[in-house]
């Protein structure tokens, strides 16, 4: 039998209400416990048993996207701004919201207009 340090002893007493020898019987217990090897196949079971049902959807959600209206009053704005000058050619829109191409002096461009999401607070 281990000779266990008196503190463990009187901290197992302390902590679970136990007689000396009961703490001394389950540090005994606990030092004996010995971890059983699981085979392959009876692995297998663990991981099915310990992983959650996870329901698959039968189809993907479609998130209809809000038209931001300020954003293409933006960029209508910015249209007119830049057609305005002689030197402009080719403006496209690649899309309304957020993104045209043209070409300045035979070189192109693109004008790109994020709106950056607000900070969250806390």
């Amino acid at each position: 039998m281990k000779k266990f340090a008196e503190s463990e002893i009187q901290k197992m007493m302390k902590k679970l209400d136990l007689t000396r020898e009961e703490a001394i019987q389950l540090l005994q217990d606990d030092e004996d416990d010995v971890s059983v090897e699981l085979t392959a196949e009876q692995k297998k079971v663990v991981k099915k048993m310990t992983q959650g049902d996870r329901k698959k959807e039968d189809t993907p959600r479609k998130r209809e996207r809000k038209i931001d209206e300020n954003k293409r009053y933006l960029m209508a704005f910015f249209e007119d701004v830049i057609k305005n000058n002689e030197n402009i050619e080719d403006f496209l829109f690649t899309n309304v919201e957020r993104e045209a191409v043209f070409k300045y002096k035979g070189e192109t461009y693109r004008l790109t207009l994020a709106k950056p999401r607000e900070k969250k607070s806390e």
